[in-house]
């Protein structure tokens, strides 16, 4: 993995008070690599794009004095959290999720920032989400902000970050963008291995491999500390990110664009749900040929 350049950093909001902390931590993250900033503001279509009066509120949601107030009230409400930082704003009517996938690839984002509600039971269904929608939807990695986590404390708020890994290639991308954050914060690096009920008898071997496996660049870039635990994947690591007080969980996400459907996994989409500190997730593209070869080898092996 080259040195991680984030250039340009894409923060959705909806302007509510508590979507605030998404701005404070674009701030970290800019000033830390020098980053340009822009915020996105999706005014969403209040009825189905195939009705008439759809079509009548996109015109007139789309006129210019319409937008020019939309950024008006984006710098309003940023100004305070984004004092002395340059930053650009963006007012666009369209559907959320799609809009800023759009946004992020034209601008070519190196990072999303976004506050997520972490709703869940019903309200989640019903309402849905749109950060797990641009995790599934979307090539860049994203900073998974919780609304419940309030304005921070300090100014620079990563001392200490967890990185989940599970001897996969999505785990070791993910490895190697927290090792890189390690370095450019100057902090912590915790790996931490968990051993699911099936795996027991491996513990050993596993931690043997856990030290074969990782990166000797992630070692040389900076130092790291490896946790070995057993029980199910997000509570464990959940529970762990509490007791060590980490600041920041990195984990990866398999896409697979290619396909009807993309794969992000459970345990990414728990930890985005219920982690009481931000999550940074790194997605990986699968290679649609590798993915194919390995399909037609798993059919001819059951034939």
């Amino acid at each position: 993995m080259r040195e991680l350049d984030i250039k340009r950093i894409l923060v959705p909001t909806d302007l509510s008070q508590q979507s605030v902390v998404s701005l404070q931590y674009a701030r970290f993250f800019a000033e830390s690599f020098a980053s340009g900033l822009t915020l996105l503001y999706v005014d969403p279509i209040a009825f189905p794009v195939n009705e008439a009066r759809a079509e009548i509120r996109l015109r007139l949601a789309s006129r210019p004095e319409h937008l020019a107030a939309l950024e008006k009230e984006i710098r309003d409400y940023a100004d305070a959290a984004l004092l002395g930082v340059p930053y650009a704003v963006a007012a666009i009517v369209g559907e959320p999720v799609p809009t800023i996938v759009r946004e992020q690839d034209e601008r070519a984002a190196d990072l999303v920032i976004m506050a997520t509600h972490g709703l869940r039971g019903w309200r989640r269904l019903a309402l849905g989400s749109v950060t797990e929608g641009v995790l599934r939807e979307g090539a860049c990695p994203v900073l998974s902000v919780s609304r419940k986590e309030g304005r921070l404390r300090t100014p620079d708020p990563v001392k200490k970050i967890l990185c989940p890994i599970n001897f996969t290639d999505v785990a070791r991308s993910s490895l190697e963008y927290a090792s890189h954050l390690a370095f450019a914060f100057d902090c912590e690096l915790d790996v931490v291995h968990v051993i699911e009920e099936e795996d027991r008898g491996d513990a050993i071997p596993a931690r043997t491999n856990a030290l074969e496996w990782i990166d000797p660049a992630v070692r040389n870039r900076s130092t790291y500390r490896e946790i070995v635990l057993r029980g199910g994947a997000a509570n464990r690591v959940l529970d762990c990110a509490d007791d060590l007080a980490a600041d920041l969980i990195v984990i990866g996400a398999q896409h697979e664009r290619f396909r009807d459907e993309t794969v992000i996994g459970t345990t990414t989409e728990r930890l985005i749900r219920f982690a009481r500190v931000p999550v940074l997730t790194v997605p990986r593209r699968v290679d649609e040929k590798a993915y194919q070869l390995e399909t037609l080898v798993a059919q001819v092996g059951q034939s």
